[in-house]
């Protein structure tokens, strides 16, 4: 055995049950979904003009919450893909599930508005993002055959949510007022716990990061063991001489280990996050193209009701807006995220379609009238579009810049996402209330935010060009037709690992 082949440490081939518990798995990173999306996605309907009521403020102040929260969600991905590889999944989702339930249950404690961007906006944000990472990694890990599938049921779960808790949060404290909205955010704290158990069952496998890591420590710690006990025995083993006198020592292995050389937590954090990305004018278009998206993106599901409450709506129909959206979301997931799989499928055109028809239905909104079928209609629209352009965002990025800078990438694009998220929402509440003399108030806001949405579509019909223009970038697929065919590059697996 050579010297290098000493200095390694050696770690279990990697286990992919494709099954089994497995399958626990999924339904523990479903629930997640359910959890976070439906509380984060309904909790305009819910809370808005309770809390509009109780603080006496304006609906930017009062939406500004409903920013905070997904924009904290997504803008601390950084600091949960680092701490998920430094103690997996299991203990990161369980940590998770606790800050986040903290959040809401203090925010029932004191009704001010600043003290709710911090319990349930940052804090409550910051929880949801130690939640998501794990439940996502977690299934790519127990699937590879079947990872596609398992995965696509998992964010299932984002829907699902939207669907329920939508209609039941919403029915218990606006329709029926069986709760104010206080002991509403207790209830949604106690609901956040049922992480617990789905963090329980993500049982650590061998190839996880965290996993490997430990293991490195407990052989590191026995080797240093062996080598102080030989070098005890040592002591006693008197030395010999050879015929020339001459004395020789007592020949004793020597064990050496390769140590990683280790990182500081927050050089983790920055690594995930790298702004010389930008340099590559492709991928700061698709930059600018997500923020566009993010601005709009949570408007429709946080101004749904108050959107159908300017338009006389029926009170007890409202419900059914969010709740379509919810629903068709998980169509669009799964039908899109099918077709965009194909190889006969130019995946950036489709991708460019989801982001323009979503766009449509947000201008078309506020012209929906009085009757709830058509607000039906373009929430349904809306929620089938947008969810496929989520599922296609990840596939179309790889394309982009390649598998190797898929993390990196990624963590710049969640910045700018959460930063899109935060300013999005409360923008279009304070335009609500400065039309507030207008027939259709949101008639303006909901134009320039859907334009905006159509508009970041539009422009990635420049990608082509702008690859043209770099034949030498290693990192850019150079043919055209290879990237609208939607050629598979990557295998499944690689795709799923986003």
């Amino acid at each position: 055995m050579s010297n290098n082949d000493k200095n390694k440490i050696s770690i279990e081939a990697p286990i992919v049950p494709d099954g089994g518990w497995g399958w626990l798995i999924v339904f523990a990173s479903f629930m997640i979904h359910f959890v976070m999306d439906g509380i984060t996605y309904s909790m305009g309907q819910v809370f808005l003009e309770p809390m509009r009521k109780e603080l006496s403020l304006d609906r930017a102040s009062v939406s500004s919450i409903f920013g905070i929260l997904p924009a904290v969600t997504l803008g601390a991905g950084p600091i949960a893909t680092v701490l998920t590889n430094m103690y997996g999944c299991r203990t990161v989702a369980i940590a998770g599930t606790c800050i986040a339930s903290l959040g809401f249950f203090l925010s029932r404690m004191w009704a001010n508005i600043w003290f709710y961007y911090i319990t349930i906006g940052v804090i409550g944000g910051i929880g949801f993002a130690l939640m998501y990472l794990p439940a996502i990694v977690s299934v790519g890990f127990y699937f590879e055959q079947k990872r596609t599938f398992a995965m696509g049921v998992a964010v299932c779960g984002s829907g699902v949510g939207t669907f329920v808790l939508s209609y039941v949060i919403n029915g218990i404290v606006n329709i029926r007022s069986w709760l104010n909205y206080k002991s509403a955010l207790l209830v949604e704290a106690c609901i956040i716990l049922f992480g617990l158990l789905c963090g329980s069952l993500m049982v650590p496998l061998p190839q996880e990061p965290s996993e490997q890591r430990r293991l490195e420590r407990k052989t590191r710690k026995q080797f240093k063991q062996k080598q102080i006990a030989q070098c005890l025995v040592s002591q006693n083993v008197p030395t010999t001489s050879d015929n020339s006198g001459v004395d020789a020592e007592p020949m004793l292995p020597v064990i050496a280990i390769e140590k990683s050389r280790s990182k500081s937590f927050f050089h983790q954090i920055i690594e995930q996050i790298d702004l010389n990305l930008l340099k590559n004018s492709t991928f700061t278009l698709f930059i600018i193209s997500n923020f566009l998206t993010s601005l709009g993106f949570n408007v429709v599901y946080n101004f749904a009701d108050d959107l159908a409450n300017d338009s006389n709506v029926i009170k007890d129909q409202r419900s059914y807006i969010v709740m379509s959206i919810g629903l068709s979301n998980i169509f669009g997931r799964l039908i899109i995220g099918y077709f965009g799989d194909r190889k006969c499928v130019n995946r950036l055109l489709l991708f460019i379609l989801t982001l323009i028809i979503s766009g449509v239905a947000t201008m078309i909104a506020p012209l929906c009238g009085s009757s709830v079928i058509s607000h039906i209609g373009y929430a349904s629209f809306f929620g089938f579009f947008s969810g496929g352009s989520v599922t296609l965002t990840a596939i179309v990025l790889i394309d982009i810049v390649g598998i190797d800078k898929l993390s990196d990438a990624f963590g710049v694009v969640l910045l700018f996402v959460g930063v899109a998220t935060a300013i999005g929402t409360p923008i279009v509440g304070g335009m609500r209330d400065a039309f507030s003399h207008f027939t259709r108030p949101f008639l303006w806001p909901y134009l320039i935010f859907g334009s905006c949405t159509v508009i970041s579509g539009v422009i990635l019909f420049a990608i082509p060009f702008l690859q043209r223009k770099k034949p030498s970038d290693v990192h850019i697929e150079m043919d055209v037709n290879k990237f609208y065919s939607g050629k598979d590059r990557l295998s499944q697996e690689q795709q799923q690992k986003v």
